[in-house]
């Protein structure tokens, strides 16, 4: 869900700063006011094309941010794109220069513009002019469908699959191409082997080498200053021990005359005790150290050793240990090939099996859900002015050779706006207005499902249709907005009665230039 979004000199607005919630939020305004281009700015955050022409004129660039909310997937893909984990909340920024050029960011680190387009699958879908690209795409029908089929479970399960199928695959493709190489890389693992075993590393040596190296190097200054601890505290005139025993005595003889006194004898006698520990400390520093120079070049020939494989491994204490084990398996399997091939190929073969299952299962789903899911979708588009129009959901098979996450098949949404017609792909055929609306029946058969809090934006949803129907599309909508914030920009009023919130686009003339402007109305405006 988009939290906040901020805009500076996009076309006509300077700068425009927006708070928004959930539920359906409308946003109206006169023809040219630029209720439009809150859709753009929203685009370029989903990782739409920009253009030089976007940015306002006399100004160096353009600025888009927006905070959204961060589900699990889209902490993933912060992840698969080695972005730092973002938490519950996501900052996306766009920046377009005059001169044509742009960065992205999120989470203030500079982002791919197609990393900034996969994160903005998963948080904003604008249904418009340019809503075909998500329809034509086929995942994004094939999600649709299985979250009418209510088989994200399926979906779950034939993901995992191939994930490790594909794992799978990779072992044993790795081991094959090992196989031409197998003497040689038997030799290395050995030669390695050797190596650290003659060293011989232990857990955590390195750093208490370091620290006895620290204690000789120094052995002098640690003798002088307990040295000088020791005298302070006992052996010198005057000591703090000496002082505190008077202080003792005395607070004995107040003690023997007022009882209340003895709780402060105590705690002298406890001082006296504490000072005693801290002598005997400084004593044992002073003598536990000794300037002990052929300790000192075996240290540091142990750790010149250590530092060496550290080096040449890139890794040290228990980490190269573990690599020292993962070389001993790789020998043993290497060692007998043929017998690990085997397995590997048994695995890879399980793994296949367990893919061709669960897909299977999601296919079985999906073929049930597919003609039902065509037939719900006719009786939404009734009411929303395209009762005439046909929209069916054709799946097509797919190569069962590949670890394909979402299955065994693909999907495309094929459309009739007319009777007598032939279906076409809807990416061809349908009108800006006449996507929306696809859109908005699709998303309302799929109301039930779980939320998933993500953002839709409907620009043109109301083109060419008023009274009764508007009326509808505006229920649909707020229907939607239960289970995913709705952006709606629309002219006609039966949709923004329907509103949770509303914003108003106005556009006014300040020191010669156009400037747009939207405020949130309240109360009776």
């Amino acid at each position: 869900m988009l939290r906040r979004l901020h805009i500076r000199n996009l076309a006509i607005v300077e700068d425009v700063a927006m708070e928004l919630g959930a539920g359906l939020t409308v946003i109206t305004g006169e023809t040219g006011a630029g209720k439009s281009i809150l859709v753009d700015a929203l685009a370029l955050l989903a990782g739409g094309r920009g253009s030089s022409d976007l940015v306002r004129r006399g100004a160096d660039r353009l600025t888009v941010s927006g905070e959204f909310d961060a589900d699990a997937r889209a902490r993933a893909l912060l992840a698969e794109a080695g972005l730092p984990d973002a938490g519950d909340r996501i900052v996306v920024r766009r920046e377009l220069g005059a001169d044509g050029r742009g960065r992205a960011f999120i989470e203030d680190e500079t982002a791919a513009v197609r990393t900034l387009a996969r994160l903005g699958e998963r948080l904003v879908a604008i249904h418009g002019q340019s809503s075909e690209q998500e329809l034509a795409d086929s995942e994004t029908p094939l999600e649709i469908l299985d979250a009418f089929a209510k088989a994200e479970a399926e979906r779950d399960a034939t993901a995992a699959a191939a994930r490790e199928w594909a794992a799978a695959r990779d072992r044993r493709e790795t081991l094959e191409a090992s196989r031409k190489g197998r003497t040689e890389r038997i030799e290395l693992l050995e030669f390695h082997i050797r190596e650290v075993e003659a060293v011989h590393p232990e857990p955590g040596e390195d750093e208490k080498l370091r620290t006895e190296r620290q204690r000789l190097l120094h052995a002098d200054r640690i003798r002088r200053a307990a040295g000088t601890a020791l005298d302070a505290l006992s052996e010198a005139e005057g000591s703090a021990a000496d002082r505190l025993g008077e202080a003792a005595r005395a607070f004995a003889e107040l003690a023997a005359i007022d009882p209340a006194e003895d709780a402060h004898r105590a705690e002298a006698d406890e001082l006296k005790r504490r000072i005693a520990d801290l002598a005997a400390a400084a004593r044992d520093a002073a003598e536990s150290i000794d300037a002990d120079p052929d300790r000192l070049q075996a240290l540091e020939t142990r750790l010149a050793d250590l530092q060496r494989l550290e080096r040449k491994h890139g890794t040290s204490g228990a980490a190269l240990l573990a690599r020292l084990e993962e070389w001993k398996s790789e020998r043993a399997e290497l060692s007998d090939i043929d017998d690990a091939l085997g397995r590997r190929q048994r695995e890879e073969a399980h793994a296949r099996d367990a893919y061709l299952s669960a897909a299977k299962a999601l296919s079985a789903r999906r073929e049930s859900a597919a003609a039902k899911l065509t037939a719900a979708v006719g009786r939404e588009l009734e009411g929303l002015a395209l009762g005439k129009a046909r929209l069916r959901v054709a799946l097509s098979p797919r190569s069962a050779d590949e670890p394909r996450a979402s299955g065994l098949e693909s999907a495309q949404l094929l459309f009739a706006p007319n009777p007598g017609e032939p279906e076409k792909p809807l990416e061809r055929i349908a009108s800006g207005g006449e996507l929306s609306r696809l859109q908005l029946a699709i998303r309302a058969v799929a109301a039930g499902r779980k939320a998933r809090g993500r953002t839709f934006v409907f620009d043109e949803v109301d083109a060419g249709i008023g009274g009764r129907v508007a009326e509808i599309v505006g229920r649909r909508l707020r229907d939607l907005a239960e289970h995913d914030q709705v952006l709606c920009v629309t002219h006609v009023p039966q949709i923004a009665a329907l509103a949770d919130s509303h914003f108003h686009a106005e556009k006014r003339e300040v020191g010669g230039r156009t400037v747009a402007a939207v405020r949130r109305l309240e109360g009776k405006e």
